[in-house]
């Protein structure tokens, strides 16, 4: 049984650190997973609440993770691991059953399962947090009481400052599509060759109050307004990797190919929604806009709103920017943020930054740099940051857990002292 309670912590703990690190690095991804949940029951438009309520469950998922490896507060983290397993097996089950969604999230974008794969994971993991629950009365703690809640609490302002830290800039990590290094033109024409005509853009008017639905090839006359566009699926296309983007101008023309074929450096602002982008956020464009006319660059803005939103925007904010609107998801994917900027060149994605991130300061050694430098540059930062958070993450369970039995020797000490005295 001693080996069991061995393994069982080992699996618990480890799947559960490694599930929260890849969410608490991405909290706007996984308020996207919270929101598509809520989508599902009816509730739409809670983007605060995703966010937060995914930040909250990414935290609580790899405090467990890093207690239950630390042997902090056994008794109490195997409850809630338990009770977290029950709560997430039956809503992975549900999720199998009727498919509301594609993915449930359970590790970000770094791995992405199945919903009967994620049930039949949950199964095992429901198992192991059963006998550790179990068996919780045979841990031996490794300090007092109050010296272990001290370790907790220190743990999880940590953890809180990793998620607002991930919040307020981009993941770390990049696990989408759309990662530093992507050549867009050549992942698009690889799509297309590989069957990705399954996919189609589907474009949006009004006229006369009623909406239409047109394909790009079959696009309307000026007497309709553009409203929207995304993309769906003639049918199964038999690939996951398959890659969603398509630009619109603001009567909807498609011009993905000429924007993509932009000779030189191009800047584009992104946005999910027009309404994020306040007084604030517009002044940070109006900066950004000015040093790149400085050294001879162009910025334009990708948003996810319709035209007529779009216009609203930029008069009240009094922005001069050529708009251009891509599906909200297409963005979350190109800049995982609320709203950022991405350095293109010649198609290729050479770097990118949350709205807070850009650095002005830089701009023109960035754009004389050589592109390919730059990005295989941050490429190399990434996979450093990787490594040094893991090992600093177990150089903090050791450190911890050294310190506690340190700790805990001492008050052995000082409790033999009195009751010799």
């Amino acid at each position: 049984m001693k080996f069991l309670r061995a393994i069982s912590r080992f699996v618990i703990g480890i799947v559960f650190l490694f599930s929260g690190y890849v969410k608490i690095i991405d909290p706007v991804g996984g308020g996207l997973v919270i929101e598509e949940y809520l989508n599902v029951i009816g509730i739409a438009g809670w983007h605060s609440f995703g966010v937060w309520t995914g930040a909250l469950l990414a935290i609580a998922e790899m405090l467990c993770g890093v207690a239950i490896l630390v042997g902090l507060r056994v008794r109490f983290f195997s409850g809630l691991v338990l009770g977290l397993m029950l709560f997430f097996t039956i809503l992975t089950f549900f999720l199998a059953v009727f498919d509301p969604v594609s993915d449930c999230g359970c590790f970000g974008e770094a791995l992405k399962l199945t919903n009967w794969q994620t049930f039949f994971k949950n199964i095992v993991l429901l198992f192991f947090a059963l006998l550790l629950f179990m068996q919780r009365q045979r841990f031996v703690p490794v300090a007092p009481v109050r010296l272990e809640w001290a370790f907790t609490s220190i743990l999880l302002l940590l953890l809180a400052f990793l998620s607002v830290y991930s919040y307020r800039n981009l993941p770390m990590v990049d696990f989408m599509e759309f990662r530093v290094g992507t050549n867009l033109r050549e992942r698009l024409a690889n799509d297309q060759e590989q069957g990705a005509g399954n996919l189609e853009t589907i474009l949006i008017y009004e006229k006369e109050g009623k909406e239409y639905e047109f394909s790009i090839e079959n696009l309307p006359d000026s007497s309709f307004t553009f409203l929207d566009s995304h993309t769906k699926s003639k049918g199964n296309t038999g690939s996951n990797a398959i890659m969603d983007f398509a630009v619109s101008d603001k009567e909807g023309r498609y011009v993905t190919d000429s924007i993509l074929s932009v000779e030189g450096a191009l800047f584009v602002a992104t946005t999910p929604d027009a309404k994020y982008i306040g007084n604030r956020r517009a002044r940070r464009l109006e900066r950004l806009q000015d040093s790149l006319d400085a050294i001879g660059s162009s910025l334009i803005l990708f948003s996810g709103s319709a035209s007529e939103d779009n216009d609203r925007m930029k008069m009240a904010t009094d922005l001069e920017i050529d708009v251009y609107h891509v599906d909200k998801k297409s963005l979350y994917t190109l800049n995982r943020s609320f709203g950022g900027v991405v350095y293109l060149n010649r198609g290729t994605i050479v770097s990118k930054w949350s709205s807070s991130g850009v650095p002005y300061h830089k701009l023109r050694e960035i754009v004389k740099d050589d592109p390919e430098l730059v990005a295989a540059t941050a490429r190399i930062r990434e996979h450093l940051a990787v490594e040094s958070i893991a090992f600093a993450m177990l150089l903090l369970i050791g450190l911890m857990r050294y310190l506690l039995r340190l700790f805990y020797k001492i008050e052995d000490n000082e409790i033999g002292e009195r009751e010799e005295s």
